[in-house]
């Protein structure tokens, strides 16, 4: 049972000091800038992490949408073809590359390159 309550709160609590420092991390990262200053139609690179993820259901054609936040603003981004992919989960590191557009106010990358960042407690 204190396994599945720590993993709950892993997974699911709030742990901020380690969220700034996650997002430290990706700001970090060269090339990448911040959400809040992507314009749109550019092919960009930004990183953050995965606030939300939704999958299409089975009937529909296979797609994985998921929200990218980095503490000035969240991107979108959607995988046609796709109901998962390996280690993209809430509250994982990631950094999209792609060409974000404005759809219904906000930026949107529809198959963007991706890379999911490694932190400590995927090593362990």
């Amino acid at each position: 049972m204190r396994d599945l309550i720590t993993r709950l709160v892993r997974d699911f609590g709030s742990r901020d000091a380690e969220a700034r420092a996650d997002l430290r991390l990706v700001s970090q990262i060269p090339g990448v800038i911040s959400a809040q200053d992507l314009r749109p139609r550019q092919m960009s690179r930004v990183a953050g992490v995965v606030s939300a993820l939704t999958q299409s259901r089975s009937g529909d054609s296979p797609r994985l949408d998921i929200t990218v936040a980095d503490g000035t603003g969240e991107v979108h981004a959607q995988f046609l073809g796709r109901r998962e992919i390996s280690g993209i989960r809430p509250g994982a590191l990631i950094v999209l590359e792609g060409r974000f557009c404005s759809h219904d106010g906000a930026l949107k990358a529809h198959n963007p390159v991706y890379e999911l960042i490694q932190t400590r407690d995927d090593r362990e």
